[in-house]
């Protein structure tokens, strides 16, 4: 049963390539928690149904929203075709601007976000917008159904990369409280985490990879979640525990080895052989081509090789890239391929190129190492001996060419790759919504504290943090650990709690900078080690001054965010205390 008791869980998925949404009723999935619902896409130009579609967007010349998804790519299209598109805004592959900035100059509320065109809008604005639409459109379908259902019926879900930082998700959090959906309804998710409870759920029939006396959610057991999606692929290690929730072995971890990655390789092959001034000029000129190349590729990207490695991969290159270059180079590009370093490995003729099978394979190289280097090394770690199977779920997971690469690395783990994979995160952050405490217990992933001021010890402090107020010594810059790194964390249990009194006798509010270690115990927070994240906000009550107004602050590390509580020492009342790592 949902936690928050509401009639229905509804997730979305918000990917960095494709975009979809999915839900259940609580008195269905107390019967059946796989009985989930997803919406069906139509890509009107080619006919193509699917259960996701492309996280893009379309604002018009006047930055009003206009479409997402197919629509929004067909439309724009359509312009590039007429050149009516030079004043529209098409924002593509967006989602993975958020990854690795932190709250310091980097994310923030008024973080710009460049087009396809380098044409900027609010990051937040697009972002919301994208979020806006998928709501509205599940509450459409809902409608369809005669299903009555409010939105205040409605616990929503919403799924972020576990490799994300704290200012990433919180960004994800108002940009869906600005499409509408209000905070106390929202859950953030982890994609792998969720991806391992749909698993968890599914038939042994429905694992590929699996067998009859299949054991990989038996108590004890532990497995690793492989989700390789559009932007990033996420990694967590989980074992089952008597009472059959999760505890994470070691803290979620991956990097930017997904899908785009191969993009970005098959894009670099392309500018060696046409230069990237002819590229830019494509995107700019012909962008309704520049877009179909991609889609193109997309197709192949998923198509196996497994069958036949001597056979050559063709694709269609849009004409009007081989006219532009031997209209600006005056060379014909067959002979210029047959010049190049990939003389033998590529022909292009007319609107197609025929890629060697090896040389094609070889776009995969640096997503498939880096993600094989990273399991490795999680493996060989004491927290994950005793590992047995690998669950490989996401979008890129599909992909042959990673699912042989795996199978070759690890040849003694059991690989799992359950049907229809690619929406194991969706339909997983459903059964979350439904079900958050499955997951009992995760490893920090970092090092929390804040900066703090003490009284200054000579025999204890650095002497150039010694600062004098109102005639006492105090020392700055301290760090004031509250939870270290690699810290088991029981979900929803308060891991820290500390007192803290204001300086000043008029003070209104307890303001502390909020850091990040990879070091268990730093001393001040100007080490190497440490990264300033954000802000913690007490509020101190008006009923009374001066500085023996102490608070009690607790932290809640072990969820999906960082959560505060803060307690009035003098009244026992609770104060408003926040995060903040968004700036102004």
């Amino acid at each position: 049963m949902a936690s928050s008791g509401r009639l229905l869980v509804a997730a979305i998925d918000f990917g960095t390539t494709y975009s979809g949404y999915a839900f259940s009723f609580r008195h269905d999935f107390d019967s059946d928690p796989l009985k989930v619902s997803a919406s069906n896409w139509t890509a009107g130009s080619r006919a193509l149904v699917s259960l996701k579609t492309p996280t893009t967007v379309l604002f018009d010349e006047d930055q009003k929203f206009h479409s997402f998804g197919y629509e929004a790519e067909d439309h724009y299209s359509q312009l590039a075709e007429d050149d009516n598109h030079t004043d529209w805004y098409y924002f593509r592959r967006f989602k993975m601007m958020l990854y690795g900035k932190d709250g310091k100059g980097g994310l923030s509320k008024k973080i710009m976000l460049k087009d396809i065109r380098d044409k900027e809008l609010p990051a937040l604005k697009v972002f919301s917008e994208a979020i806006k639409f998928l709501k509205g459109h599940l509450m459409k379908a809902l409608e369809k159904r005669s299903t009555e259902v409010k939105d205040v019926d409605i616990e929503w879900v919403l799924t972020v990369p576990a490799i994300w930082n704290d200012p990433a998700k919180q960004f994800m959090r108002l940009a869906a409280e600005e499409a509408g959906i209000k905070g106390d309804q929202l859950t953030i998710a982890l994609e792998p985490e969720a991806a391992s409870l749909y698993c968890k759920c599914l038939p042994v029939e429905k694992m590929c990879g699996s067998e009859q006396g299949f054991t990989c959610f038996s108590k004890g057991s532990k497995y690793l979640v492989l989700d390789a999606g559009g932007g990033t692929v996420d990694i967590t290690v989980h074992k089952v525990q008597d009472d059959l929730t999760l505890k994470e072995l070691d803290r979620a971890s991956g990097g930017a080895w997904g899908g785009t990655r191969v993009d970005e390789a098959f894009k670099q092959m392309i500018i060696k052989i046409v230069g990237n001034p002819i590229m830019q000029r494509f995107c700019l000129e012909q962008t309704s081509d520049f877009v179909d190349m991609f889609r193109e590729f997309e197709t192949k990207k998923r198509c196996s090789l497994e069958d036949n490695l001597s056979k050559k991969v063709t694709m269609k290159i849009p004409i009007s890239l081989k006219e532009l270059f031997e209209e600006e180079t005056e060379e014909d590009i067959k002979d210029v391929v047959r010049q190049s370093s990939y003389s033998g490995k590529i022909e292009w003729i007319g609107d197609k190129i025929r890629i060697a099978p090896d040389t094609f394979q070889s776009l995969f190289n640096c997503a498939i190492t880096d993600t094989i280097g990273h399991i490795q090394n999680l493996l060989n770690k004491p927290s994950c001996e005793g590992t047995e199977t690998i669950i490989m779920v996401g979008g890129f997971a599909e992909s042959p060419l990673l699912q042989r690469g795996i199978r070759e690395a690890f040849p003694s783990l059991r690989l799992i790759i359950p049907y229809e994979c690619g929406l194991s995160v969706l339909k997983g952050a459903v059964i979350f919504g439904h079900r958050p405490k499955t997951i009992s217990s995760r490893k920090s992933k970092f090092t929390y504290g804040i900066a703090t001021n003490k009284k200054f010890k000579s025999s204890k402090h650095d002497l150039s943090k010694k600062k004098t107020v109102k005639g006492v010594d105090y020392c700055t810059e301290l760090f004031d650990t509250h939870v270290r790194v690699g810290t088991t964390l029981k979900t929803d249990e308060v891991q820290s709690e500390q007192k803290y009194n204001p300086l000043d006798e008029d003070q209104k509010t307890l303001d502390f900078p909020v850091y990040q270690s990879t070091e268990d115990d730093p001393d001040y927070v100007t080490d190497r080690s440490c990264a300033y994240i954000g802000n913690m906000s007490v509020s101190l009550p008006d009923t009374c001054r001066g500085t023996d107004r102490g608070v009690k602050v607790k932290m809640i590390f072990g969820g999906t965010e960082l959560k505060l509580e803060a307690i009035h020492e003098l009244t026992g009342e609770k104060t408003l205390a926040k995060f903040n790592f968004l700036g102004d």
